[in-house]
């Protein structure tokens, strides 16, 4: 086991708990759930959960959720709290995916996995009554850098490329981004705890950062250089202070705003609510910010953007 996978997968059992507490889950009943559905054939060993509230009518919308864990570690399974308040809040069908870890895999492979995902929620909308006009993607670490990649994949040739030219079948039109790398190039080249640039780029590519400048895919990997005036409604979850991402938020709102793209921000600055502090539901700052997660969803799921 990597250093990084170590670390990544130690944080996911210290926290496992403080992400999916009781008061979340007890407070939040009546959500169907549904697990481990095969989304493709082709790689039967990454599945999708579905939450949902029964409704005697009318379509549900799609929230699409993207688990982190520093492209090596995490797991759906680490989000059931999340999805389940998802699915209570907004009344939207919640599908909660996994896809493949570094260095198991590198770069494009989980891209695929989770476009294979889309294709898959996309093919069955009839089957689940989904209304593909309102799809939210949202994720947070790792999570937070796949759904800003398939929110810009659409608009960008030079993305689909890189992924074999697999098309995704549709195209989320909202995106609520948690503490992702959205310019990879700044990343690498940013000193972060313990060390781990190197072992997170060996993890995300199969490369050492000494070797991104002549990375095939160099351009291809950063959302930041595929934006587009298309690029989804936007809100972004960031910390100040965030030991792996910092300055990421920021820095992709900024370049969102130059195109002219609907964009909310909620930003931490005190060194406590640091990477991700929204996921542990006590603090201050991450009830502020998931009131801002779930306002920005009900006002895009009404509407009212």
């Amino acid at each position: 086991m990597t250093k990084t996978k170590f670390l990544f997968v130690a944080i996911d059992y210290l926290y496992a708990w403080p992400q999916n507490p009781c008061s979340v889950l007890c407070k939040n009943k009546g959500v169907e759930v549904e697990k481990n559905i095969v989304f493709d054939e082709s790689i039967p060993a990454y599945k999708l959960d579905t939450y949902h509230v029964p409704k005697a009518e009318g379509k549900y919308p799609v929230i699409f959720e993207i688990h982190g864990g520093g492209f090596t570690a995490g797991d759906k399974k680490y989000r059931t709290a999340l999805s389940t308040w998802y699915a209570k809040q907004t009344g939207a069908y919640v599908f909660n995916v996994n896809y493949g870890l570094g260095r198991e895999v590198t770069f494009p492979d989980p891209v695929i996995h989770l476009i294979k995902a889309f294709n898959y929620v996309v093919a069955n909308a009839e089957k689940y009554n989904l209304d593909l006009d309102k799809m939210i993607v949202t994720g947070d670490s790792a999570g937070g850098y796949y759904s800003s990649f398939l929110s810009a994949y659409p608009d960008s040739p030079l993305m689909q490329e890189a992924c074999g030219g697999i098309q995704m079948n549709g195209r989320f039109s909202a995106c609520v981004l948690n503490c992702g790398i959205y310019d990879v190039e700044t990343a690498m080249k940013q000193k972060v705890l313990f060390n781990l640039t190197k072992d997170v780029c060996l993890d995300f590519a199969g490369i050492t950062p000494d070797q991104f400048d002549t990375y095939k895919w160099r351009d291809a990997v950063a959302p930041i250089n595929n934006l587009t005036a298309s690029f989804p409604k936007t809100c972004v979850v960031y910390a100040d202070q965030d030991v792996f991402c910092k300055g990421q938020g920021p820095r992709l709102l900024e370049k969102l705003r130059e195109l002219g793209v609907y964009t909310e921000e909620f930003g931490s600055k005190k060194f406590l609510d640091n990477h991700t502090f929204s996921l542990t539901w006590i603090s201050k700052a991450s009830k502020q910010a998931n009131q801002k997660i779930i306002t920005f969803m009900r006002n895009f799921l009404n509407g009212n953007l």
